[in-house]
Formats: structure tokens, C-alpha cells, sequence
């Protein structure tokens, strides 16, 4: 015979409404109760029914992560925390893949609010940077955290890194190892992050009395390609040469590498490469990138905890959270030996 509710709320000594609290998530069970209760579901085998449960509370337990293909972390890291976070909160966790302004993209977002199929949206950037995504969740009532967001609004819960101060510190690392033409590879201008970054890499070169040159930075994409392009065009232009290149990104930072080694300047001894983000790949290339720990997965992990504390109406969490960055020192970056 199948196992009932009846039979768990029997076996753990507890009411049938203490049973669907467990079940469904909710607070105001004590720790004890509530593994009790998880011990007795799995003792007599009982299987809630998801679709009922769903459908009496129009709750789809699906949450939706817009994930512009460009994200620059593994998807496998990211995969992993969410479906850690997926078995620890009853939720399912859709990540959607989402292009700013393809007609298709919008189609697909705008099927998933019309058939209710979603309980609340993360986006990542630069999904956010056309109004259409927020105006449409605004319009439909559907929840929203957004990582990064170009524009931040108080209305809207959001996560952030700290990228102002991250390059500030990759910044003033340069320059502390006697370093004064630093170029900056400035990241696409559909994110915040390449502003911000910007600022705390002008800042800092302002704070130690070292003029700004905007000669010395230069439009890159976050990508391996885009670091390496751009690096060329600086390495070859003698009225340009830097003794460091503070690279947007950790991708970035990759392709500036290879096209120095390329050119025959060895890094560090010759030029000094640091970036941003500390993507797995960063301790194993050679040499050892220096660079700002910020991985995107530990901005998804906490925007998609913050959703769902949402979702659950806990009011735990603060609706702007600001994620710390830290240098981390390897290899890339030496003295300034000219």
C-alpha cells in the first residue's frame, strides 16, 4: 500500500500540517521537528504529489536563470551549485539561455510568463541591459534578483560584485611593483562591470599621482579572442607599449598572455598581466595569472538563495547584496625591470 501523509505525521508524532510545512519548505518548524519529520518520510517511503501540490498552491517550484551564452565561467561550476541548491530547497532550476534582443529569446521569456511555468527570474548580465526583460517580469508580477544589473533600482533585489574595488587593488598591486604604464583592457559596454572596473583602475592611478592616458586603454571583449587583439594592438604600437596590462577580465587576460609570449615578450619579465574574476583555468595557466577573486558562480549561488527566500517570504536577506573581492598573486605579474 502506498504511503500516505497520515502515515508520517503517525510515525514522527506530529500534526498533517507540520508534515506539508516540512514538505513544502515553509519556517517555524523547530530543526528537531523537521528531522524528525524527514526521517519518517523516508522510513515509510512517501512520495509527495509534486503536480497536486503545485496546482492547489499555483506554484510551479521552478525558478528560471537567464544566462546570456557570455557569462565567462564554466558551466559546469555553475551547474553544480544549482543543483545543489535544486535537492537542498525543492526547487527546480530552469537556466535559460538568453540573447538581448533576438526575437526568439523574447519569445521563449515571454512563453514562460504567459504559461506560468516560472516562479521567479535571476538574470545575469548583459541580459538586463534592454528594458524589455525587466518591463516584462514588472508587467506579469514575477519575481526578479538580478546579478550585476547595469542599472540598479531599489525596487529590484540585486547582487554584486565589487568591482570598483577589485581593480583598484589589481591597480595599485602594479604600481606597488614599480609599474606606470598600465593598460587597462576594458570590457563590452552592454555591462556595468567594464564601467566600474574602469573607475577603480582610474581612481587608483589618480590616488598614486600617476596621470591617466586613455591611450593606454583600449575596447576588448571578454574573451580570449578580444584579450589577444587587443594586446597586439598594443604591443606593436611603440607609442602605446605598457609595462603591465590590467586585462577586464580573466579571458581576456589568457589572450593578452599568448600574444605577448607570441611576440617574443615574456611574461612577467617583460610585461605584467593581471586580471579579473579568478576563473578555474587561472591557477593552471602558465604562468600562474594574477587576478581578482570573483567567480560568477558565487554570484549565482547567492542571487538564487535570495530568490527563493523570496518565493518562501522570508525576509532574511538583505535585497542588495555586495560580494567582496580579493587579489590573488601568482605568477604573471613581476618588477618593473625597464
Amino acid at each position: 500500500m502506498t504511503a500516505t501523509i497520515k502515515d508520517v505525521a503517525r510515525l514522527a508524532e506530529v500534526s498533517i500540517k507540520t508534515v506539508s510545512r516540512v514538505i513544502n519548505g515553509e519556517a517555524h518548524v523547530t530543526e528537531d521537528t523537521r528531522a524528525r519529520v524527514l526521517a519518517a518520510v523516508r522510513s515509510v517511503g512517501y512520495a509527495p504529489n509534486i503536480s497536486a501540490r503545485r496546482l492547489v498552491q499555483n506554484k510551479s517550484y521552478m525558478i528560471c536563470i537567464l544566462m546570456y551564452p557570455g557569462f565567462y565561467q564554466p558551466a559546469s561550476a555553475i551547474l553544480n551549485i544549482t543543483m545543489d541548491i535544486s535537492y537542498e530547497e525543492n526547487y527546480d532550476i530552469l537556466i535559460q539561455p538568453y540573447f538581448p534582443s533576438h526575437a526568439r529569446s523574447r519569445e521563449k521569456l515571454v512563453s514562460l510568463i504567459y504559461e506560468h511555468r516560472i516562479d521567479g527570474f535571476i538574470t545575469t548580465p548583459p541580459c538586463d541591459a534592454e528594458d524589455f526583460v525587466g518591463d516584462l517580469l514588472n508587467t506579469y508580477k514575477v519575481p526578479l534578483v538580478q546579478i550585476n544589473p547595469f542599472n540598479r533600482s531599489d525596487q529590484i533585489p540585486f547582487v554584486v560584485g565589487d568591482d570598483q574595488g577589485g581593480a583598484s587593488a589589481m591597480t595599485e598591486h602594479l604600481i606597488q611593483l614599480g609599474h606606470r604604464r598600465i593598460s587597462f583592457l576594458m570590457g563590452p559596454r552592454n555591462m556595468r562591470a567594464s564601467y566600474d572596473r574602469l573607475e577603480g583602475y582610474q581612481a587608483s592611478l589618480v590616488k598614486c599621482g600617476i596621470p591617466y592616458d586613455p591611450n593606454l586603454v583600449i575596447d576588448s571583449e571578454f574573451t580570449f579572442d578580444g584579450g589577444y587583439t587587443a594586446a597586439r594592438i598594443l604591443l606593436e604600437d611603440p607609442n602605446r607599449m605598457p609595462s603591465a596590462i590590467f586585462a577586464g577580465n580573466d579571458e581576456a587576460a589568457y589572450g593578452a598572455i599568448f600574444a605577448s609570449q607570441e611576440m617574443g615578450i615574456p611574461v612577467p619579465e617583460r610585461l605584467s598581466v593581471g586580471g579579473f574574476d579568478n576563473l578555474t583555468m587561472s591557477k593552471y595557466i602558465w604562468p600562474g595569472l594574477t587576478t581578482i577573486h570573483q567567480p560568477a558562480e558565487e554570484l549565482v549561488e547567492i542571487a538564487t538563495r535570495q530568490l527563493i527566500q523570496q518565493l518562501k517570504n522570508h525576509s532574511a536577506m538583505p535585497t542588495q547584496i555586495l560580494v567582496p573581492s580579493r587579489l590573488i598573486v601568482r605568477r604573471s605579474t613581476g618588477p618593473n625591470l625597464s
